[in-house]
């Protein structure tokens, strides 16, 4: 059973991620939109647009995506290249269509692609939304329906996503404060879609600007295109060979971010939430309250405080973030996976976007990423996250959820004080400490947090969860 997780569905090629199973959930697509389609048509919204990642075979995936849709009678908009996951959300906007279908694993393993739906308003899905295109596809998967292969018609409109969405971007920084910042700048695209973009902003704002890892490569260096610590490798040596101020990095399909200082220390999601969201009150001036989906740092907690405003916690998944964006005033969303999206925006998370504001709010400050982070930390004290991820089957990650939910009293010495049961399980300790574990919604993996006033006690927490998880 083919099934979407916390951001689509994604699977490995040419095991379940298929040619007759991409043209089975396009089908459904197809079909959701047409039953939809009177309630769209009066929010004047009309047909589904299609891109596609810089991934093995995501061009020949879209074109049968695409031509599935268009087959059943719906407007179809194919991109004429592979595009950024955000540029692409913006192009939905744009064409005022229904949705968008992009075919993309984002961070996952070279060997995975994915099946995204982005919504009209340009952001992740809904639960809702998803629910209804599940059912058409069960419906499907129960009559055994085979989609064979399917010409492209020449109904099909392409269109190039990239111009329009630069501009977004434009419309969002501070050309006076941004311009000629001198700092010297890495952008690790780690073989993604947003490659080359940075260096156009670059030349515009007489930035110091290089990219790194701009070119495509299917192979992504053989790690997972996910800007992480431990994937960053090559960055930490690029930066240190070339003396950079700090370095920016962007994943596979360019809607997550991360960063690095100038010694090749590690500025993570984490870190990046808290100091925008500061840097937005404090610059921007503007209002609305602070979502953090349930596995981010108590950082932000700290670092919101004293500017009285809401902060809302949803379970791991960006779709959460993005109704919260839709109904309420929000100034600042994200994820411990890197995703982030702000307000006079649209609902989405953009790398690049990001990138450029962490570059902007470095200019504001007159300061390097690695000295604000530090003065930070000194003002509202410190937080150290570690995650580890591990392979377990689903049989013993249901007994260690069980397990932790009814008896758990302690982890590592430490007394747990509360328990919140909203995606996973995570246990709050003392000294403001948490330790959680979640099955991934993407991957085969259970997923180990902790976060602790010190990095030693956060990767005890976690250690000692992954031994607990393993004899579970």
């Amino acid at each position: 059973m083919l099934k979407f997780g916390t951001d689509g569905w994604r699977a490995v090629i040419a095991d379940e991620f298929t040619f007759d199973n991409v043209r089975l959930v396009a089908l459904a697509v197809a079909m959701y939109t047409k039953e939809k389609a009177e309630f769209y048509q009066e929010k004047g919204l009309d047909g589904i647009c299609v891109g596609y990642d810089a991934r093995f075979l995501s061009k020949e995936f879209a074109e049968q995506a695409a031509a599935v849709i268009a087959r059943q009678g719906v407007k179809v908009w194919l991109s004429d290249s592979f595009c950024a996951t955000p540029a692409f959300s913006w192009a939905v906007v744009d064409k005022k269509a229904v949705g968008g279908v992009v075919i993309t694993a984002s961070h996952n393993p070279p060997e995975y692609n994915g099946f995204k739906f982005k919504a009209w308003y340009g952001g992740s899905a809904s639960p809702e939304i998803i629910d209804d295109i599940e059912k058409q596809l069960r419906l499907l998967e129960a009559e055994a329906v085979v989609v064979k292969k399917t010409v492209l018609p020449e109904s099909i409109e392409y269109f190039s996503p990239q111009t329009n969405y630069l501009q977004h971007i434009r419309e969002m920084l501070k050309p006076e404060i941004i311009n000629n910042y001198k700092a010297k700048i890495v952008f690790d695209m780690m073989h993604g879609s947003t490659q080359g973009l940075a260096s156009l902003f670059a030349a515009e704002y007489n930035l110091n600007l290089s990219e790194f890892r701009g070119l495509v490569n299917p192979g992504f260096d053989g790690v997972n295109p996910e800007p992480i610590e431990r994937y960053l490798g090559k960055l930490r040596e690029e930066v240190l060979r070339v003396g950079a101020d700090f370095a920016l990095a962007t994943d596979g399909d360019g809607d997550r971010i991360g960063a690095m200082s100038s010694d090749g220390s590690f500025v993570s999601s984490h870190h990046i939430i808290a100091l925008l969201a500061r840097y937005l009150i404090e610059s921007r001036g503007w209002t609305g309250g602070i979502v953090k989906t349930v596995t981010v740092s108590g950082l932000l907690d700290a670092t919101i405080e004293k500017f009285e405003r809401r902060l809302y916690e949803t379970p791991v998944g960006f779709k959460y973030i993005a109704e919260l964006m839709n109904s309420d005033d929000v100034l600042i969303g994200g994820e411990e996976s890197g995703g982030i999206g702000i307000k006079n925006y649209i609902p989405e998370r953009d790398g690049l976007l990001l990138g450029m504001l962490i570059i902007e709010m470095c200019a504001y400050y007159e300061k390097p990423l690695g000295k604000l982070l530090e003065d930070l930390m000194n003002e509202v004290g410190h937080f150290y996250f570690h995650r580890e991820d591990i392979h377990l089957q689903r049989s013993q990650i249901e007994l260690l959820m069980t397990a932790l939910a009814t008896k758990a009293d302690s982890v590592d010495g430490m007394k747990v004080l509360k328990y919140n049961t909203s995606d996973g399980v995570k246990l709050f300790l003392e000294n403001s400490s948490w330790v959680m574990v979640r099955a991934s919604g993407t991957e085969p993996v259970l997923r180990v947090y902790a976060d602790a006033p010190s990095m030693e006690r956060a990767t005890a927490l976690v250690k000692r969860m992954v031994s607990y998880a393993r004899n579970c």
